[in-house]
Formats: C-alpha cells, sequence, structure tokens
C-alpha cells in the first residue's frame, strides 16, 4: 500500500475553528477543505495550526469533516486537552499530524522528553560570532515526531518542523557603502543562527536514530523558515545554512538526507512568494522554496518495505491553484503552498 504525505503551512489556521467565522473565513474554511480533498493525503503535516489538542480536533471536525483526524498523545483516560503542555509548544502556531482514520491505529505521537534524552538536552549555547559568553537558544516549536507502524517490526517517523521565524520590525539602515548596518542587520542575523543551530539540533536527533538503528525510516517535513535575505546573510555573514545542517554530510552517505524535491522541474520547485526588502526584490520575482520533505536513506535505497522512488515529490501547485481560482486575500487558502511525497511498496 502506497502513503502520500503531505506537509502545508495554513496560515492563520485558528481562524478557521472561530465560533463566528465572517463570511470570509467561511470561504477560506471551504478552500482549505477543497485543497486538502484534492491532494487526498494519507497523512498531513499541518504547520501553523491551532493551539491545543482540543483546537486541532474542532479543526479536523469543523474544516475538514472528520475525513482526517488528529494523532494526539491523548490516552485512553484522558480529556482532550489535558497532555497539551506535553508537547512542550509555545505560542498559537502548533504543528500537527492529521490522518485518514484508516490508519490511526498504526500512528502515535512520542512525547517531548524523548526528544530531549536523545538530543541531550533542551537547550543550547550559541556564542554570537566568536562572543567568549555563550547564550542559550531552544525550540520555540518543538519539533513534533509521529511514529508510523510498518506492521513488520519496522516504523517510519515523521518529524514536523517550524523552525525561528525570521520577522524583522527593525529599520533598514545601510552606511555610505550600501552595507547594513545597526538594530536591523543584529537581528536579522541572530534570527538566522538561531534557525541554522535549530536545524543542527534536529540532526542530532536524526543522527541519534542512527546510533540506534541500521535502517531508520526517517522523513522530516515542515516549514524551515529560510526566506528573504538566505543568500545575503549566509554568503556573506554566515557561511553555512539551514539545508546543509539538516541534510548532514556527503561523507557520511548513508546518514544523508535526500530531498523530496531533488528531481522536480526547477522552475516550479518553490512554494511561497515574499517581499525581499533586503536585496529590493518583489514577491512576483521571488519564488522561495520555504517548505520541505528530506527522506533517509533506508527509505531511498529499497531497505524498509516502503520506498521513496524518482519523481515522487511535488509542490502542489495544481490543487492551491485550483482552490484559490476567484479568492482575494482574506479568502486565500494561504502564503504556503503544499508539498507531498509518496511512498510506494517495496517490492
Amino acid at each position: 500500500m502506497s502513503l502520500k504525505v503531505t506537509t502545508w503551512n495554513i496560515k492563520n489556521s485558528n481562524r478557521l475553528i472561530d465560533n463566528n467565522p465572517t463570511a470570509h473565513e467561511l470561504d477560506r474554511r471551504r478552500r482549505v477543505e477543497e485543497t486538502i480533498n484534492d491532494i487526498d493525503p494519507d497523512i498531513l503535516g499541518i504547520v501553523e495550526g491551532p493551539k491545543g489538542e482540543q483546537g486541532i480536533t474542532d479543526f479536523c471536525s469543523t474544516v475538514l469533516n472528520d475525513q482526517w483526524v488528529p494523532v494526539l498523545l491523548k490516552g485512553p483516560n484522558d480529556n482532550i486537552g489535558d497532555r497539551d503542555d506535553d508537547y512542550d509548544i509555545k505560542g498559537t502556531q502548533w504543528m500537527w499530524f492529521v490522518v485518514k482514520p484508516a490508519i490511526l491505529s498504526k500512528c502515535r505521537i512520542q512525547e517531548a522528553q524523548v526528544w530531549y534524552d536523545f538530543v541531550g538536552k533542551k537547550n543550547w549555547n550559541v556564542n554570537y560570532w566568536g562572543q567568549i559568553k555563550p547564550t542559550s537558544h531552544s525550540h520555540y516549536r518543538l519539533p513534533q515526531v509521529m511514529i508510523y507502524d510498518l506492521e513488520n517490526g519496522e516504523e517510519i517517523e515523521f518529524i514536523g518542523i517550524h523552525l525561528k521565524s525570521k520577522i524583522n520590525n527593525s529599520t533598514i539602515t545601510r552606511d555610505q557603502d550600501g552595507n547594513l548596518t545597526g538594530k536591523f542587520l543584529e537581528t536579522a542575523l541572530k534570527a538566522r543562527v538561531k534557525l541554522a543551530t535549530e536545524a543542527r539540533n534536529i540532526r542530532q536527533y536524526i543522527n541519534a536514530k542512527f546510533d540506534q538503528l541500521t535502517n531508520p525510516g526517517i522523513m522530516v517535513l515542515g516549514d524551515g523558515n529560510d526566506g528573504p535575505g538566505q543568500r545575503y546573510f549566509e554568503y556573506q555573514y554566515l557561511f553555512f545554512d539551514l539545508i546543509q545542517n539538516l541534510q548532514g554530510e556527503v561523507l557520511e552517505a548513508e546518514r544523508y538526507m535526500n530531498h523530496a524535491l531533488f528531481d522536480f522541474k526547477k522552475d516550479l520547485r518553490w512554494t511561497a512568494k515574499f517581499r525581499d526588502k533586503i536585496l529590493d526584490i518583489p514577491a512576483s520575482q521571488n519564488p522561495l522554496l520555504l517548505d520541505h520533505i528530506f527522506i533517509s536513506q533506508p527509505l531511498v535505497n529499497g531497505s524498509l518495505s516502503l520506498q521513496v522512488n524518482g519523481g515522487n515529490g511535488e509542490v502542489e501547485h495544481q490543487a492551491f491553484q485550483r482552490a484559490n481560482a476567484g479568492s482575494i486575500i482574506k479568502t486565500r487558502t494561504s502564503d504556503h503552498i503544499p508539498v507531498s511525497c509518496t511512498l510506494d511498496d517495496n517490492p
């Protein structure tokens, strides 16, 4: 049986479950449902999902008509919401896995403490630009791990991510030579360092799995937030990037993470368009790949009973554009386009 996996950042999804939705939100709710029905994933990773177990339960009921159901930490004696603190996600933008009811029994969410045990600790030190005194950092939105049971002693771990936002409200200032200066530059660089170290922390977890298993099946999916200004900051100031930190080193080929869109058509390999204030590029001319699916080698080389074959990854442009036909900014489903990857039976 094949398994289709999709990740989608559904902007402001909390508004879709308001008790008194506006006409615009009702229209947007319809368009979100239409998009997901069109894609028809078995597993959907929702980024910017509603806060708390009650929120995602209401989302699945109100928006998806329970055609997909949430995978929760909730145990048989728990009420919905009793274990919200155990996800260890801050803020209102949560990550969730929702699945078709037929496979719910094969899925379970891993407690946050397991992540911390595998990577060593909850926080890590960052020495910005050689500063002697380190600064502590941690995930604002801890990656969420869903385990899928293949029923033959094998498992696939799906790691949902939503990394550090780079929102920067400081005024852009430059010196006489056009170089960035001041508060904006400092804030931007710190944000990108934090983002890159979050990716490194995820890589620590992946390495821990390879230390435990010969052939770990791992998919990392979600919003990397590696958007506007990325080339400028990483080429001129930082000399490393999020993707490299997540994928690992080619010299350790067996641990290298492939990208689901590696062989997807180049001019369609983007999921969002935002204005780049740093490089002065309008949104219409700035397609960005912000949403990713990474795949461990055992899911590619035939080591497991499901595998990702060539051409199995795609950006869901057609479903997105079809559902948003005739929309306005207030009824548009999201500012991100979903990304999917299909796992096929390994004969």
